[in-house]
């Protein structure tokens, strides 16, 4: 994938990750945009070797819940 492909990528995959958070939270967008781009599943998400963007958006934004609860596990993949 070339870095333009993953910066279109990450611009769709956060926009409804971020959605689905402020439904969830009942957050603003910009407040949970704020705070999921400050979030270590944002940070391991944006890094392309990492594979995380793979998941689907409702997995992220659980990662995300999971993560502001303090009890982010990240899911095993084969």
């Amino acid at each position: 994938m070339t870095p333009k492909e993953f910066e279109s990528l990450m611009y769709i995959i956060t926009a409804h990750t971020v959605e689905k958070i402020a439904e969830r939270t009942g957050k603003s967008e910009n407040e949970a945009m704020l705070e999921f781009l400050r979030s270590r599943v944002y940070a391991v998400l944006e890094n392309e070797q990492s594979k995380a963007w793979h998941f689907s958006t409702t997995m992220i934004a659980q990662l995300f819940i999971d993560e502001q609860n303090g009890c982010l596990t990240w899911p095993e993949v084969a």
